[in-house]
């Protein structure tokens, strides 16, 4: 089990290179590198923790293959469901084509595989982070990753390419994904910095606390490199993730009953959602209705969600109709829409997409619910519910952001989060 430690902190590290290789090569990359590590992980685990990770992770994989059935069935030659971009495709070459739902097969078989990877990093993860140890590896290698991420940011953000003359490849979107890293790593390096009962790396009590102020100033610097570069979009992501790991943990030490939680947690929500009426754009769709983006870009993204069948397009939807409706920003311009909920909603449809959020916020209660039972080492699953819910609203005032290399990073942050959410003893015991 060591070497697939090493293996998944390697595969953790390389998503900062993989990040700026070429779309196709790096979806072919991740795939075999994941799939490896999930064929070792499985070999390499011990009996009783392989009966753990079924009853930890189980209901998490199950819940994630329907997206996985999802895509398959996009793919398939529906023609009662097909997108009318094949009818009129049919039309204009005079021969009758059998469509289906997504209007690019590859990007669908593409976004398939990327999520076969995220389901190979969370059962890896899981595997691996069974024991307290080898979760404290996980998460170190993760926020190292996520440092480096924050870098590569900076030296991408408009005052530093303007500074170096190259103000007009700022917008190019080669460090969008790392701004998914750079998300997932400040919730995850605060919360293993407060976590002061559980395992740590450091043997000495003074190497322990070495490693938390390394763990802050890391989760600090993430944090002001994903504002700087994301801006207002991140800091409202970034804000909400920050809080709810210090409500699990001030929900912690001051003991504090569980309706007593929920209500702080309710009440702050509210607050949270008045706050983001109040500054919507009025007379679009939800899904876009926070994006941090400028009014045309709102608008026109709500003239192609409206466009949309109700069962998406598939992968690759936005990069293929996008342009139609974005006239304004110039023939040079990279297609774009307002925000990512809006992509997947192109990619998915409505349903699904929806059906997706209540299922991340199922996840997010759950792994809150973990933590905030946790005897030690609560850190772990209160990070996997803090990147879920930076992530999810992010989705609602970022841009399309890609998905590499953020499927590795938060794969074993989920997975990492499921294998510590119950301790071993207290399974048994149940």
């Amino acid at each position: 089990m060591w070497n697939v430690t090493a293996f998944i902190r390697i595969l953790i590290g390389a998503s900062i290179p993989v990040g700026l290789l070429d779309a196709s090569l790096a979806i072919g990359l991740v795939g075999a590198a994941t799939s490896l590590g999930l064929l070792a992980s499985l070999t390499a685990i011990r009996p009783g923790e392989l009966s753990f990770l079924k009853r930890v992770a189980g209901p998490a994989v199950a819940a994630a293959l329907v997206p996985m059935l999802w895509i398959i069935l996009q793919m398939l030659p529906l023609t009662f469901w097909a997108h009318p971009v094949w009818k009129f495709a049919g039309e204009t070459l005079g021969t009758p084509l059998s469509g289906s739902i997504t209007i690019d097969t590859g990007a669908s078989l593409g976004a398939l595989l990327l999520w076969l990877s995220l389901l190979s990093v969370i059962i890896s993860a899981a595997a691996i982070a069974i024991d307290a140890r080898r979760a404290d590896m996980v998460a170190r290698s993760i926020a190292a990753t996520a440092a480096a991420a924050a870098l590569i940011l900076l030296l991408y953000s408009d005052p530093v390419r303007a500074w170096l003359g190259a103000a007009d490849a700022a917008h190019d979107g080669t460090a969008n994904g790392f701004l998914v890293v750079v998300l997932i790593g400040v919730p995850l390096g605060l919360a293993r910095a407060l976590d002061t009962g559980g395992y740590f790396g450091g043997r000495t009590a003074a190497q322990s606390t070495r490693s938390r102020r390394l763990l802050t100033a890391g989760a600090m610097f993430c944090a002001a490199s994903a504002c700087w570069y994301g801006r207002r979009g991140a800091a409202i992501a970034i804000a909400a993730g920050i809080a709810l790991v210090l409500m699990t943990f001030a929900a912690r030490k001051l003991h504090l009953p569980r309706w007593s939680s929920a209500a702080a947690v309710a009440a702050i929500a509210l607050i949270a959602l008045v706050t983001a009426i109040a500054n919507r754009h009025p007379d679009v769709a939800l899904a876009i209705a926070f994006a941090d983006a400028p009014d045309e870009l709102v608008q026109s993204t709500q003239n192609l969600l409206a466009d949309l069948p109700a069962l998406g397009g598939g992968a690759g939807t936005t990069a293929t109709l996008a342009s139609t409706y974005m006239d304004w920003q110039g023939a040079t311009a990279k297609p774009v829409v307002a925000t990512s909920a809006a992509a997947l909603i192109g990619q998915f449809g409505s349903a699904m997409f929806w059906t997706s959020i209540a299922v991340t916020i199922a996840g997010i209660a759950a792994f809150t619910t973990g933590a905030r039972n946790r005897g030690r080492d609560w850190s772990h699953p209160a990070a996997a519910a803090a990147a879920l819910l930076t992530l999810l609203l992010a989705a609602f005032t970022l841009p399309q952001l890609p998905a590499l290399p953020g499927v590795i990073v938060l794969g074993a942050v989920i997975g990492t989060g499921l294998a510590q959410r119950i301790s071993r003893s207290r399974l048994q015991s149940g």
